[in-house]
This record gives C-alpha cells, structure tokens and sequence, in this order.
C-alpha cells in the first residue's frame, strides 16, 4: 500500500511540476519563431531567459542525478542495501522523464544542430525506458531486486499450493486452484508480452467472478478475502512462471541498449553545456 502511495505521490509530483512551466509559458510556446523575438516572453521563456534556461539547468541536473543514483544503487554493493531498488527504480523514471520534459520546455519545443541529436536520443531512452519498466516489474525478483529462478518459482508454487489447502480446505482450495500450474514449453518473448497484457485486462474480471463464486458458497467474509488473495497470488504466479525465461532474455537486450545509450544523451548534453557557457551563457550566475 505505502509503496502504491509513493508512485501515486511522484505521479503527481511530475504533473505538478510540468505543468507549471507549460501552461505559463503557453503562450509564448505556440508563437513562431520569428513572432518570439518580438514577444515580452521571450527574456523569460527563450532558451537563455530566466525560466527557459533554467529549466535546462533542472531537467539536465534531474538527468545526470537519475541516472547516477540508480547506477550507484545497482552496481555498487555498499549500498545495496540503500533501500528497495524498486523504490529505487521508481524515482529513476521521475527524474528521467521529467527532467527530458523540462529540457524540451528550454528548447521552446525548437530542436536543431546537436540538440536535435540530444533531444531524439532522449526520446528513444524514454520510450525504451517505459518499455523496460514493464518488462522489470513483471521478472520475479527478492526482496533485494534479484531475478528468482525457475527452480525458486517452482518451490513457491509447491508452498502456495499447500498453503491455499491448509488457510481455506480443500473444497475452497478446489476453487482457488484447480490444477497445478505446468511449467510452460520454450515461450518467444512476443508471444509472452500478449500473453501478459492480456493477464492485465483480464485481472479485474476473474476477481469480480472469483469473488462472486466465493460468496456464493456462503463462506465468512475473512474466509472468502483470504481466499481470493490466494487466488490473486496463485494468478501471479502463473503469469511469472509463463513469463520468467523471455522477459530475462529481453531484459538483457533492452539493458545493452538503454545503457549505452542514455549515456550517448549525457554526453552531449554536455557538450551543449560547455559550449553554451563558453559561449558567456551563465543564467543567473
């Protein structure tokens, strides 16, 4: 619940913040190029205005800072305890994504020259970062953030079996889990995303009908949510046992792509930076 709480809170953080600076700076945003020059915005909104390049400043230090940290997190084992890396991983794609969004904001949506490559390699990152993100979230991971094996799920479905049939009988256990979940042939990775998009549409519904068969049998009501919180966890599992091997092998991929990369958007924006304070551009320095 606290962690569900957390990424609602950094949703609305986000929001918040790129809100502000968009809708300020709307009007100045949809005038041309050449109207801009002659707008009483633009000493606030340009590039090297007081908000604009600001907002530069704070999504490139957002970027450096997001991709740090988590590096740090992930790689070094004196903070491997520093924290749940999924917390972790979730203020990585705050500042990520929005620190992109606020250097976007400072181009004045104008990108050209070596910012063009900045700025399209930026959105290859994030695009590649969402679609990272929902593979990681659904591997199967401890409490520390490494990837369980199959053996491990394998010993988890044996212990929850067991543990529906003691907590609920075996009449209620009948229901809950009818058949012991098979370990899945050699899956391709497009065959198991279909496979898991269709478990998010569809985990509402089997609820709502689990729930339903429950009540129907007349069974207490602490009965019947313990019932279906093992339903719940019995579903996920099976999703994971179907998904573990191809979301690992595309994880691997994805990694070797977005890292490289993201560290391609660093680099320039370095040089976008040195350039422009070779240049005399200071801010408010």
């Amino acid at each position: 619940m606290m962690k569900k709480l957390g990424r609602h809170l950094l949703v609305l953080v986000w929001i918040a913040v790129a809100a502000v600076p968009l809708v300020w700076g709307l009007p100045y945003y949809r005038l041309s190029p050449v109207q801009r020059a002659y707008s009483p915005l633009n000493d606030l909104f340009s590039s090297t205005g007081l908000v604009g390049h600001g907002l530069g400043i704070l999504g490139t230090l957002m970027l450096i800072v997001g991709v740090g940290t988590y590096s740090i997190r992930k790689r070094v084992k004196r903070f491997s305890h520093a924290g749940n890396l999924g917390g972790w991983l979730d203020f990585h794609i705050f500042l990520c994504t929005l620190g992109p969004f606020l250097v976007v904001l400072h181009t004045g949506f104008k990108v050209d020259g070596i910012v063009a490559i900045a700025f399209w390699s930026m959105v290859i990152v994030v695009a590649s970062g969402v679609f990272g993100r929902y593979v990681y979230v659904r591997i199967p991971k401890t409490l520390n953030g490494q990837f369980l094996s199959l053996q491990a799920l394998e010993e988890r479905q044996r212990g929850l079996l067991e543990q529906i049939r003691g907590d609920v009988g075996e009449e209620v256990a009948a229901l809950v889990a009818p058949e012991p979940l098979a370990m899945p042939e050699r899956t391709g990775f497009v065959r198991a995303a279909i496979e898991a998009v269709r478990f998010d549409l569809r985990s509402r519904g089997q609820r709502r009908r689990m729930r339903r068969s429950l009540e129907g049998r007349g069974l207490p009501e602490s009965v019947r949510s313990h019932a279906l919180a093992l339903a719940q966890e019995r579903a996920r599992l099976r999703q994971q046992i179907l998904l573990l091997t191809p979301f690992q092998r595309a994880f691997r991929y994805w990694h070797a792509f977005h890292l490289p990369l993201a560290y391609v958007v660093l680099v320039v924006v370095a040089v976008h930076v040195t350039v422009a304070f070779l240049f005399g551009y200071r801010w408010i320095f």
